[in-house]
């Protein structure tokens, strides 16, 4: 029996739809695989997010940096993510998303294990820029590929799912920093982080590339073999013309990102995304230091980034699921009230035990959103220029922690109390709530009318049963 779900025919060629294929299939390996390998990437971004920071209070003895000095070295690998995520978006969408991921995962392992082998403040800042730049390749491709392979009713949960490599790759920072530093030092944990280019092989072997750009570069063995994975019914022809539910785009529209229904979204989605990005990155690098501050051991301070990174293991899951319950902006609605408050106490409650547990609500808060902002901004645009939307947002997000550190630097050399630090780090995720709660969906529906027109109004096709 043939299978021609999503395939239409005129004049005895057939069109067959892609994406309609992709969100109808019920197989799972081709999912599992994208979404595996892209969860792996997505761990970079939570190692290097966390690892710089409980390696901090190390490395400023060791180098004998002050804490503006510090921050600026926090913040430097941000600066490389702003334009790395561009630059990276842009050419995903034109040359191929799997060619520009596999390009992002080796420069920033390389870049990352030189850091343990830098002699001063200025080769490491270039180090940490270099890898920043790729690290910013990683993120929003990677989301973007599951996305786009994921069946249609599950994309919000593994979407968000696969982000949750964040918060495994933040916990495994403070677990190696608990574990090894006392006995190898931080260098030698940072010139380990090259066994991560590991996964280069892999996704070389087994990543798909993006149907947008097999489509549109017309690649029909390529399309050919993947839709086999989706559904091994599908019998191909030579003659198969091979559509999306929207046309790729010849010219990665970066413009069109600011212009009519999609400038206000690129823009408070961005602004979102530089809130929580700062919150997260500021909190994780300055944690362990400001804990110290408050008479905490440094071991106790390491803890509170494990802490910080766990509770992800239960705030994106959840998140996942009730977004595709109710929708992305009541989840974000609940999420940032629960942020401010619990990052305000941090510097505030007695004992380790009521830290601890601010701790948690904050990582729970501000993680749990970050995983859901990606897929929440891919839904928002058509497969054409996903990436680069996705890569345009994420690199406004990643000026906040540019910023965030830096501040936090400068606020410690001033002599501003622990509980008043804490206090303005809380203030970002009001402004996080705002932003969010003035996008418009609009543009997600229109794209949805889209696909319903052109599923069932295929151009002037009929959809095919069967093409004998």
């Amino acid at each position: 029996m043939r299978s021609n779900a999503g395939s239409a025919s005129i004049a005895g060629s057939r069109q067959v739809d892609v994406t309609r294929l992709i969100d109808n299939s019920t197989r799972k390996s081709l999912p599992i695989t994208v979404a595996v390998i892209c969860f792996l990437a997505i761990v970079f971004d939570g190692l290097d997010s966390a690892l710089f920071g409980t390696l901090l209070p190390a490395i400023m003895k060791d180098m004998k940096l002050g804490p503006v000095e510090a921050g600026i070295l926090a913040s430097i690998g941000h600066v490389g993510a702003v334009g790395g995520a561009i630059v990276f978006g842009i050419a995903a969408d034109s040359i191929g998303r799997k060619q520009m991921l596999l390009i992002g995962i080796t420069l920033f392992t390389v870049f990352s294990a030189a850091c343990g082998l830098s002699q001063g403040f200025i080769d490491f800042a270039i180090y940490r820029f270099i890898a920043g730049f790729g690290l910013a390749g990683i993120v929003p491709i990677a989301v973007a590929l599951v996305f786009e392979y994921t069946p249609g009713k599950r994309k919000a949960m593994v979407s968000s799912m696969s982000y949750i490599g964040l918060s495994i790759g933040v916990l495994l920072s403070a677990l190696l920093s608990i574990a090894l530093l006392s006995a190898v030092g931080w260098r030698a944990i940072l010139i380990g982080t090259f066994i991560c280019i590991c996964l280069v092989p892999v996704a070389l072997l087994w990543l798909p590339e993006s149907m947008s750009i097999l489509v549109k570069k017309g690649r029909k063995d390529s399309i050919r073999k993947i839709l086999l994975q989706v559904d091994p019914k599908f019998i191909s022809d030579v003659n198969d013309d091979y559509v999306l539910n929207e046309p790729p785009a010849l010219k990665v529209p970066l413009k069109r990102l600011f212009q009519g229904e999609y400038a206000r979204n690129t823009v408070l989605l961005g602004v979102a995304s530089h809130c929580l990005q700062m919150v997260a990155v500021t909190l994780m690098t300055w944690v362990a230091h400001l804990m110290v501050q408050r008479g905490f051991t440094l071991a106790t301070g390491i803890t509170f980034i494990l802490v910080f990174s766990a509770s992800n293991l239960i705030s994106t899951p959840f998140a996942g699921w009730m977004a595709d319950r109710v929708g992305y902006k009541k989840v974000f609605t609940l999420y940032m009230p629960i942020l401010f408050v619990s990052i305000s106490l941090i510097g505030i409650v007695p004992g380790s035990i009521a830290a601890f547990i601010c701790m948690f609500f904050a990582g729970f808060a501000v993680l749990g959103a970050i995983c859901l902002l990606l897929p929440y901004s891919g839904a928002l645009y058509p497969m054409s220029f996903r990436s680069t939307a996705m890569g345009v947002i994420y690199a406004i997000g990643r000026i906040g922690p540019i910023i965030g550190p830096a501040l936090v630097g400068f606020m410690l050399a001033a002599e501003m109390s622990v509980p008043v630090i804490f206090s303005l780090m809380a203030v970002p995720s009001l402004v996080a709530l705002a932003a969010l709660l003035l996008v418009k969906e609009a543009p997600s529906q229109s794209l949805s009318d889209q696909k319903t027109s052109r599923t069932t109004e295929p151009l002037p096709c009929v959809v095919a049963i069967d093409a004998k």
